[in-house]
């Protein structure tokens, strides 16, 4: 059947409030589930590995994404500045994109597997004034001579002349600006290009081209997201896919996003079974290694798994003939 509408009417939307109306529609559902994190504090399930999981619910999620829009306001940063966030796949990635956008800020989203070259670059010709990182990633990278770069943050481990990420989430008195312009005229994402014609170039995305893509992709007849799926996402965020095909899908429609750092084929197993994961965006080696594993008898056949989704590049021919998972 066709796609002729729709989900809903992109015009005059920003991202932010669009997430934020999902919180306010479902405060005690749970929006996000980060198994990257390591604290051993943590009341939440564990892994083997040390790990846990935690769970942020969209009410939590509402109240972090509005403290850290007043944690950067308060930090200097203004309506229409860069800031780049260079991070895996976490709660805080999430929570610090809605906030920026939240603070009239630009949001330009990094590689976590790039090198200092390739940082640097992005950062100065970005005119990035604040980064949002962490330590592991900042080792090795010479920040110094960025003319623009005021302020770096670090999320879960220090690095020397940053700040931590949780100064941000401090009460503060500062409010987040009203928008000056409409959603069309507003930059919501300055992701760069892979550079295959020359260096990256940053890509403007305003607030009416991420919502309206959204509204495009989950409206009907358009693909089986549903509000009742959990979708189990390794694909960066810092990339279009995982950010405008999953990361702000899901929270638009109140499903729940369960995010890993990386592609691990036993820990996607895993967590297939243990959290009821529905939904599932891959790229064919991802598909492929999943193909393997039904092959190879290790796929679980007590999954509860819906749909899966394969793009960014060609499926190989024999994906389709593949063992059944």
């Amino acid at each position: 059947m066709l796609r002729t509408r729709l989900y809903a009417d992109p015009e005059g939307r920003f991202v932010h409030n669009v997430i934020l109306e999902s919180c306010l529609r479902f405060p005690r559902k749970t929006a996000i589930i980060d198994s990257s994190c390591k604290d051993s504090s943590c009341n939440d399930s564990s892994g083997e590995d040390g790990s846990c999981l935690r769970r942020i619910t969209y009410a939590e999620y509402a109240e972090l994404i509005q403290k850290l829009a007043r944690g950067l306001v308060a930090a200097g940063l203004k309506p229409g500045e860069v800031i780049a966030i260079y991070l895996p796949n976490c709660w805080e990635f999430c929570a610090i994109y809605h906030a920026a956008t939240l603070a009239g800020a630009i949001p330009t989203l990094l590689n976590p597997s790039y090198r200092e070259r390739e940082v640097r670059y992005q950062l100065e010709n970005s005119s990035a004034a604040v980064l949002i990182s962490d330590g592991p990633l900042l080792q090795g990278i010479n920040l110094a001579g960025l003319s623009n770069l005021r302020r770096v943050f670090t999320t879960r481990s220090a690095f020397a002349g940053a700040e931590s990420f949780n100064n941000l989430l401090r009460p503060v008195s500062a409010g987040w600006p009203t928008p000056v312009n409409f959603p069309d005229q507003t930059i919501a994402a300055l992701p760069y290009s892979s550079g295959t014609t020359g260096l990256p170039k940053g890509v403007m995305l305003s607030h009416f081209n991420l919502v309206a893509n959204v509204y495009q992709f989950i409206g009907p007849h358009a693909s089986e997201m549903s509000t009742d799926d959990v979708a189990l996402c390794f694909l960066p965020l810092y990339h279009i896919y995982g950010l405008n095909v999953v990361l702000n899908p899901m929270l638009t429609l109140g499903g729940t996003l369960l995010l890993m750092p990386r592609f691990n084929p036993s820990q996607v197993l895993s967590l297939m079974v243990d959290e009821g994961v529905t939904m599932m965006p891959v790229v064919p080696p991802a598909l492929n290694a999943l193909c393997q594993a039904a092959e190879a008898g290790q796929f679980p056949r007590q999954h509860r798994l819906r749909w899966v989704k394969c793009g960014a590049a060609r499926s190989p021919p024999n994906s389709a003939a593949a063992s059944p998972i």
